[in-house]
């Protein structure tokens, strides 16, 4: 174990990637030893649950995703990151799809296709080509959905996965290509150009997908900045940002870089042009938020999770060992006597899950019902948002560029009213929605740990029934171990606080909850592909004479703000009833259900394993003394074994929880 100077285990915040995997290692091997001594006593449930946590703390990495409109340098600041050229580099929209970088002995590719089981493996040297935007028909959509790219790179060495996103805004389908990656990244690196930084495009996006991750804000091109120009340059970047997110939030991630002078500097292993370039202190506070805060949610999860699975494996030894002292009638007429308050435990669980689902429902119905009833009184505020949609094409008086150029102003208008009608929904999610739910919630959590309280101590006496001996004492169980916290322990939520906090089961907290009531509205372009869309619009207006005379121009703008607005406040009314139905469902499915599966499966691993402890013991008691003196030695050292596995376990669990 890597210790610092005072003997102490040395912290991730001082041992950087080397003391997180330290830390990952030393949880893999607490599990392994805790899934032998599941096998031993024989308890599979406890094997098969141990063997998936083992599988998930092994396979986990830092995914950092890069995001940012086209030509922002995203796919040179990467190739810096990974000092060489690996990503496909072009002045013009170059990324198709989304790439994952990560590490391995020799340079490989592997490509995804949307219904493939395995990828297609390529040549490394053919990537850039078949990866890269075909400028003349953009927005058709790449056979491929995603890239692996698997290359022997030092930082990828550290269990760090990096993704390049195709340009936002580039073409429409490349910004549905990053959205669907988003929710996995650990971090989020958003790229903007120094000279011009937050656009309305990437004002929106901050606003509307990021609000929910603390992003590290990289501003490329900085060399291309005087120097006596840099101070307003970096206050004004500063100042864009903290208008949109506040003050304080941001202030340690800011960081202006010139990627490409960073790039030949690796790649000529000059480590002090390495450093003026900036790029080494991104890495820097990327690697300390890697390894505390990212790595913390990936650890606490599971870690807690094997750990109740040891303590209840433990909980039972004192049950066995008790009911080995016992003659073999006797315990055959206390197990007989026992049928009857097993079967009112089991019938106790099931009224739990039931009324998890019940509750599930009210809490779905009621997302839907507050949800839909916003969205159709929003509706009526298109109109006026339409007229205040800023656009940069401007309509002339040709009249053989009247159509193509009317056809760019109806779609700027359709999409900048879209864009404002998402973030006044996304608003009252935050402000309105989210305190309700929150709220009942919480009525939730007090309910279910009432509920799981009356479960344990049925099951508690059911043991001392059978043998006259309760379950071993878990030390250090006290407050933060009621009920309902040791049952959601796998959940990422748990490390929320307050008892609604493993309820919101998010990976990124309470503030990631958020998108799973957030619909995802394409109204813009929905509404262009009806009958009544903007190509009926623009020849209606064309066929009106409205492109002739003085002010024709005004005219035609004014015109298609009022029949847009109009038109998206009716394509919402009908939207939202619907709208709102599939993002309650995703509400359910995302926070509810996953409650509900390991409340459910939690009580059944209990039962089982109290009926598996009684089966034992019969079967030893029937093999004679011999047999039950070896069980007895054999449970003696598992209980030793399982304590100290607690105890490790607690002690890892202190210092994620103190990062």
């Amino acid at each position: 174990m890597n210790q610092g100077e005072d003997g102490l285990p040395m912290t991730t915040v001082e041992g950087g990637y080397a003391a997180a995997a330290e830390q990952r290692l030393r949880l893999a091997e607490m599990c392994r030893r805790t899934e032998k001594a599941a096998e031993q006593i024989g308890n599979n449930g406890a094997v098969r649950d141990v063997t998936a946590l083992l599988e998930r703390i092994e396979n986990e990495a830092f995914h950092v995703m890069v995001v940012g409109d086209f030509n922002r340098g995203k796919s040179t600041f990467v190739n810096a990151l990974l000092g060489d050229r690996v990503l496909p580099v072009k002045a013009v929209p170059a990324t198709a799809v989304i790439t994952e970088v990560r590490f391995g002995e020799s340079p490989a590719a592997l490509l995804w296709t949307a219904d493939a089981a395995e990828p297609e493996a390529v040549d490394p040297d053919r990537l850039i080509e078949l990866i890269t935007v075909n400028n003349a028909s953009a927005d058709e959509r790449s056979p491929y959905v995603k890239a692996e790219v698997v290359w022997p790179l030092e930082l990828c060495r550290h269990n760090v996965v990096l993704i390049d996103s195709p340009g936002l805004n580039a073409y429409e389908t490349h910004d549905d290509i990053t959205l669907t990656h988003l929710s996995k990244a650990d971090a989020v690196i958003f790229l903007q150009h120094a000279i011009a930084p937050m656009s309305i495009s990437e004002s929106t996006f901050l606003k509307k997908y990021l609000s929910a991750h603390d992003p590290f804000f990289v501003f490329t091109y900085f060399d291309a900045i005087d120097d006596h120009e840099r101070d307003d340059v970096t206050a004004s970047a500063r100042r864009r940002v903290t208008d949109l997110r506040g003050e304080d939030r941001d202030r340690s991630r800011f960081f202006f870089v010139d990627g490409k002078s960073a790039l030949r500097a690796r790649m000529a292993e000059d480590d002090e042009a390495f450093r003026r370039t900036g790029v080494e202190a991104v890495e820097r506070e990327l690697e300390r938020y890697l390894v505390t805060e990212r790595h913390k949610v990936k650890l606490l999860a599971p870690a807690r999770s094997v750990r109740g699975v040891a303590r209840e494996l433990r909980r039972n030894i004192p049950s066995e060992l008790q009911m080995l002292e016992a003659e073999s009638g006797d315990l055959e007429r206390n197990w007989a006597a026992a049928q009857q308050p097993l079967r009112e435990l089991e019938a106790q669980a099931q009224q739990i899950t039931l009324d998890i689902r019940n509750e599930t429902r009210v809490l779905q119905d009621r997302v839907e019902t507050l949800l839909g009833g916003f969205l159709a009184a929003v509706a009526d505020e298109a109109p006026l948002v339409a007229q205040d949609v800023e656009i940069t094409t401007k309509l002339g008086l040709n009249l053989l560029k009247a159509k193509v150029r009317a056809q760019q102003v109806a779609e700027e208008i359709a999409g900048g009213t879209a864009k404002a009608m998402e973030e006044k929904v996304a608003l009252w999610v935050g402000e309105s929605l989210k305190p309700v739910i929150e709220q009942d919630l919480e009525r939730l959590a007090e309910r279910m740990n009432a509920e799981l309280t009356s479960f344990e101590a049925a099951l508690e006496k059911l043991r001392i029934d059978l043998h006259g001996a309760s379950g071993a004492a878990d030390a250090g169980e006290g407050r933060e171990d009621e009920p309902l916290t040791k049952f959601l322990a796998g959940l990422g939520g748990f490390v929320l606080s307050g008892p609604a906090g493993a309820l919101v089961g998010a990976r990124f907290g309470a503030k990631e909850a958020l998108r799973t009531f957030l619909p995802a509205f394409a109204i813009g372009a929905a509404w262009a592909l009806t009958p009544f869309g903007l190509p009926v619009l623009v020849a209606a207006l064309i066929g009106q004479g409205l492109f002739q005379g003085k002010g024709a121009g005004e005219r035609v703008e004014k015109k298609m703000r009022e029949e847009i607005g109009r038109a998206m406040a009716t394509q919402l009314r009908l939207a939202a009833p619907k709208e709102a139905q599939k993002a309650a469902r995703a509400f359910a499915a995302d926070t509810m259900e996953p409650m509900q599966r390991e409340i459910t499966q939690g009580m059944s691993f209990r039962i089982e394993e109290l009926t598996r402890s009684v089966a034992s013991a019969r079967q030893v008691l029937d093999q004679g003394e011999e047999a039950v003196e070896r069980r007895r030695g054999e449970l003696n050292r598992l209980d030793g074994l399982l304590g100290r596995a607690d105890d490790e376990i607690g002690d890892l669990v202190a210092e994620l929880t103190r990062m």
